[in-house]
């Protein structure tokens, strides 16, 4: 069963936010986390869309309570984080 991870915020400038975003490419991956897309809302051009796809959910899951996380989300000017893990069905 497909596992996808939905992750969206608010980021006080989206250029700024996505590199940061590239940069934790490296992190993101040995998560189990794969890059799927990458939206910016037209109507709200601070707000940013992340599809990944999950490998390996139990990483997954620690990655999003880390410290790292909280680091990349620091320098990255992030606020309101939504995140929802998905099962295709």
């Amino acid at each position: 069963m497909a596992i996808h991870l939905l992750w969206q915020a608010d980021v006080a400038d989206f250029d700024a936010w996505h590199a940061v975003f590239q940069e934790d490419r490296k992190a993101q991956h040995a998560a189990g986390l794969t890059t799927l897309h990458v939206w910016k809302d037209p109507e709200q051009p601070n707000h940013a869309l992340v599809l990944f796809a999950v490998s390996d959910r139990e990483k997954a899951k620690a990655f999003l309570k880390s410290d790292d996380l909280a680091m990349h989300l620091e320098r990255g000017g992030v606020a309101h984080v939504q995140m929802k893990l998905l099962e295709a069905v």
